[in-house]
């Protein structure tokens, strides 16, 4: 055969070789990942439904779906491309993970292939957090591509350890944000109980600051105003108190004072009483002896025969001046000056006889086993001991006893994560 003829019939092969018309059942599933953040970080974590999947070819758009109630999605990847998809929910961070058909074999891709391959980590969607660096998301996470050893597609070791370390970090990040912002809470719990409300507050607003948007600062500062409320009303009330006892302090003064001067005047008084009281007696004395010598004088002159008579009347005034004065040194009746004494006691009228008597799980994803459980189990387990979430790790080493007890693997892991978390 001529030479001509030979590459003629080797073109025409080439052109009429069936082509790769298969296209790869790629799935997944999609969750939502909320905080808490108190004076604690508990996540909560639910399958999302409507986040949105896009596939581009270059800056082309080929298809998109969503996720249904489940969060689950799939998509019809074309043969013999490279693609880029990007997951995404209102809110939330972008997740980018990359799809290349290439590389199948044409024996392998003309004969009925129908290949299949699910994203066992799925995606959690979380919403930024203030200060935490989320460039590295704008990489693909992991890369699927054909495997020719399983004639199917498996996602790329090295694509998935990178993709892991991307997510490591962020979640580091987020952690020490976390644990700073429900510290200062805790903190201003501690001052509020005190109760120092201006401390409360002060770290209350810093949390604010750290993660706007949380209830749980916003909450407290209202009971922060109730207690500066208090504060200003006790405060107000001691004011009160003090302004009261000074008036009162006043009054007091004011009425020592009075009496001081109420007493002075009164000693005044008694003073010029007792002096005019002295000065009458006086007058009175010198009267008496006035007229006690005008009467001598007189009778003096009175006759001889009279003076007898008087001689009697004065007698018998003397004897009557005696009985008066007897009279008034007679005791009175009355009380008597000393109380009685009965059966050697002192007694009162009104004495009284009686005596009286005196006396963290943080990042759980959902993952459904399948028919294959020790193998979806250990795949899942191994994930997530990679990614040093080693609680959900040990979950899944433990299905994967229960799916294939006395399996070394799985025994020789969750000895590994007993130690990591006792070391803790």
């Amino acid at each position: 055969m001529r030479p001509g003829l030979i590459i003629i019939i080797a073109l025409l092969k080439v052109f009429y070789l069936p082509a790769q018309n298969w296209t790869l059942e790629l799935k997944s599933f999609v969750e939502y990942r909320t905080w808490k953040l108190t004076t604690k970080d508990v996540p909560t974590e639910k399958q999302l439904e409507g986040a949105t999947i896009k596939m581009f070819k270059g800056s082309a758009l080929v298809s998109q779906v969503s996720s249904d109630a489940d969060g689950e999605f799939t998509l019809l990847v074309p043969a013999n491309a490279v693609f880029r998809v990007e997951v995404s929910y209102p809110g939330c961070n972008t997740k980018v993970f990359a799809v290349e058909t290439t590389g199948v074999p044409e024996e392998v891709g003309i004969d009925n292939y129908k290949p299949t391959f699910k994203i066992r980590g799925g995606f959690v969607m979380v919403k930024p957090y203030p200060g935490i660096d989320y460039s590295g998301l704008k990489e693909s996470l992991i890369k699927v591509e054909y495997e020719p050893g399983i004639k199917n597609f498996d996602d790329n070791e090295d694509s998935k350890e990178a993709g892991l370390g991307i997510v490591s970090k962020i979640y580091g990040a987020e952690d020490v944000l976390f644990k700073k912002f429900c510290g200062t809470n805790k903190a201003g719990d501690d001052a509020l109980a005190i109760p120092d409300c201006p401390l409360a507050r002060r770290l209350y607003k810093e949390a604010i600051a750290m993660i706007p948007g949380e209830e749980y600062p916003v909450e407290q500062l209202k009971k922060v105003g109730d207690c500066l409320k208090a504060k200003e009303e006790e405060a107000k009330k001691a004011e009160e108190a003090a302004a009261k006892k000074a008036e009162l302090e006043k009054a007091a003064k004011e009425k020592a004072a009075a009496d001081k001067l109420a007493k002075e005047k009164a000693a005044a008084a008694k003073v010029e009483t007792d002096k005019a009281a002295k000065e009458k007696q006086a007058a009175d004395k010198l009267a008496k002896q006035k007229e006690t010598e005008a009467n001598k004088i007189a009778k003096e002159k009175e006759p001889v025969a009279k003076k007898i008579e008087p001689k009697k009347t004065e007698a018998e005034k003397i004897t009557k001046q005696r009985t008066t004065e007897d009279d008034k040194n007679k005791p009175k009746p009355g009380k008597p000056k000393t109380e009685p004494i009965i059966g050697g006691k002192k007694t009162t009228p009104h004495e009284d006889d009686e005596m009286s008597l005196t006396g963290d799980k943080k990042h759980q994803v959902r993952h459904e086993l399948g028919p294959n459980a020790y193998k979806n189990a250990i795949v899942r387990a191994n994930d997530l001991f990679k990614m040093k979430r080693y609680e959900e790790a040990r979950s899944f080493y433990e299905k994967a006893l229960e799916a294939k007890p006395g399996d070394a693997l799985a025994t020789d892991r969750l000895e590994k994560i007993k130690k990591l978390l006792e070391g803790k």
